[in-house]
Formats: structure tokens, sequence, C-alpha cells
């Protein structure tokens, strides 16, 4: 019996899926060429190798059940090879899509679910006239890699336009959306065909990162249930197995897909306390073919991101049953680094946000 689960990649998501993989039974096997990696200093087996090796590769399929991973950036060549010597239910589609934006709004367009306008942008000439189609307010931002609000440049003007210096790279350029919220769902498809979502959150950003999520989110009942219809409709028509993160806008009581993500879901981290399984748990479960149970929340919930910065303010923070914090053990502390996350917990939601901001 293979007693191994494989994971591509070992930052905090890695280190989180080997916690709850080591519940069900499964040592673990990480893939991150960092021998530092937070995920490879849980995991059984961390091998700190090169994700294009095939003899490490061929080890991780021969001794792994099942293989995911953790991040976006995997290369192609991998899942390949994986698809064919091993067993990576996800396959390399989810991240081909979602890792590109283009790819990733133009899918949204074909199941017709609402977006941005957007046009694409390879150079100067294109930008511009992008900037003549679209109007003002605009985003331009890289098609791939950008994130926590790395890769974009908010436009305003023709002024914004001319400061900005292009690479030999994709870009889209975004149609501002002036929303009122943003939320999120964690979708969850097995491969035995059971699709479970968890509770919408409510995402509050600081400078482009994740600052904190509100669950329940502050939206009525109709918009959460039109949400969830969306995020099972884009996983099951995608043909998509795992979890999917999937942000959306609301404006005017209109959903607007944002962005995805085929692995765990930062805003989603509430659920390792407020919820009767946690993400990481039926991540595993779904492609391990077990039956899925709708997730329950049992305790509203506000989770915030600790960044660098707030190594002071960590080491001062008070414990107690309604205080679950999170140290993901990486090394360095610096500014904007997620270090770990604040489950609070309770009953009075606004008590839960003061908390929360007076961290």
């Amino acid at each position: 019996m293979k007693e191994y689960i494989g994971i591509l990649g070992g930052g905090q998501l890695a280190k989180m899926l080997c916690e709850s993989a080591k519940k069900i039974g499964y040592k673990t096997i990480v893939l991150d060429c960092d021998k530092d990696a937070c995920g490879g200093k849980v995991a059984t087996k961390h091998y700190a190798d090169n994700y294009l090796d095939e003899k490490i590769l061929k080890k991780i399929c021969d001794e792994s059940k099942v293989i995911t991973y953790e991040f976006e950036n995997i290369p192609v060549e991998t899942i390949e090879y994986i698809e064919k010597n091993g067993n990576i239910p996800q396959g390399k589609r989810p991240i081909y899509i979602s890792k590109n934006r283009i790819r990733e709004k133009s899918e949204m367009k074909k199941l017709g679910i609402r977006i941005a306008e957007f046009v694409e942008v390879e150079n100067k000439s294109h930008l511009i006239k992008g900037v003549r189609k679209l109007g003002y307010p605009l985003i331009l931002k890289t098609c791939e890699e950008g994130y926590d609000g790395k890769g974009q440049w908010k436009i305003n003007s023709i002024e914004d336009v001319d400061l900005i210096q292009l690479e030999e790279r994709e870009y889209i350029l975004e149609k501002k959306i002036d929303f009122q919220k943003e939320v999120s769902c964690m979708v969850i498809r097995g491969i035995n065909g059971e699709i479970v979502t968890f509770p919408i959150g409510e995402n509050i950003h600081k400078n482009g990162i994740l600052n904190m999520t509100i669950v329940p989110a502050r939206i009525d009942k109709e918009l959460e249930e039109e949400i969830k219809y969306i995020s099972k409709k884009i996983v099951e028509e995608l043909n998509f197995y795992g979890p999917l993160g999937i942000e959306f806008f609301i404006k005017d009581n209109e959903i607007y897909f944002n962005e995805m993500a085929p692995r765990p879901h930062n805003s989603v981290h509430y659920t390792m306390d407020a919820c009767n399984e946690s993400q990481f748990d039926l991540h595993l479960n779904s492609l391990l073919g077990k039956s899925l149970e709708e997730p329950k929340l049992l305790k509203k919930v506000v989770m915030l991101n600790i960044l660098g910065e707030d190594k002071e303010k960590v080491e001062k923070i008070k414990i107690d049953e309604n205080i679950k914090i999170y140290l993901y053990g990486k090394s360095i502390w610096k500014t904007g680094r997620k270090m770990g996350h604040i489950n609070f917990l309770g009953d009075n939601l606004e008590e839960l946000i003061e908390k929360a901001k007076s961290f």
C-alpha cells in the first residue's frame, strides 16, 4: 500500500496539508527546491530538488497514493510527467488556466459569468489603444506570477500610462470595478463527483495584501446562494477536481468574478477552527475519493494575517480558547511577508472585527 501523499511546493499551504494528512494516517512527501521551506520542515520527506528532476519525480510517483500541488507556478512538464507515471487527479489544466489571467477571464466569459471588461496588452501601443477603448479608471496586471498587489498598476490618467515601463511579457488591462465588497468561496469537487462549498468569506485588504477575512460575509442570503451556485458551476463546467478558491467582487448586488486558485486559499484559513472540517482536510479527502460532507460553520470568525512587520505584536498577544494563532515557521520576518494567521472566534461578529483591527 502506498502510504504517502505527495505535495508539489513547500510553503505554508503544504505545511497545513501535511498536518491534515497526518490526522488521517498518511505520511507526506514535499518537493520544493528551498531547503528551508516551511512545508518541508513538517513533511515526512522533503526533496529539496528541481521540479524537473525526473529521478525525484519517479520516486514521488512510486511512493505516493495521490499527488497534489500547493501553488500555481509548477512547471507544466512536471505535471505532465506525473500524469503519465503517477496519480495527480487535478492534472495540469487547472494550473494552466488559473495561472494566466487572460486564459482565466476568457474561460469565465465562455461560461457567461460576469467579469470586468479587459484587453490583452503586449506593448505600449496595445496599452494606449486599450486605454482608449476601455476608459478610466483601469488596472494593468501581469498575466502571470503577480500576487499580493505585485505586478499591478492603477491607471487613472494618461500621465499614469506614461510612467509605466513594460517588459517583454503578457499583460491584461482591466476596467476597474468600483465594488462594495470582495468575497471568496472555496468550492471542492471530489473525484467521486461530489461538490461542496465552505461558508462565504468577506475580504479586507491593506496595501494589496489580504488583511482579514470576516465569516459569515456581511451579505444577504440570496447573494450567498448565488455565489455558491456560480462557484459550483465553474468547477463542474471546467471539469476541475480538488479545491478551487474563487474571489468575487460585489457591486450593486451584482457578482463579478475576480480570480481563482486550484489550491487552498489564504482567505479560507478560518476553517481550521470555525468549521467541522478544514479546507485542508477536504482538499485531501476529495482527491482520495472519500465522501464529502457539506462543511458547517460552528462559530463566527475573523481570520487575520500576520505579516513580517507584526513580529513584536505576535509576541505580546494573549492566547485563549477563542484566539488561535498559527505561525508558519518561516525563518526570516520581512515586511509584507505572510508569517502566520490568527483566528478570532465568538458569537458577536462586530466585536471580533474590532479585536482583529486592534491587533
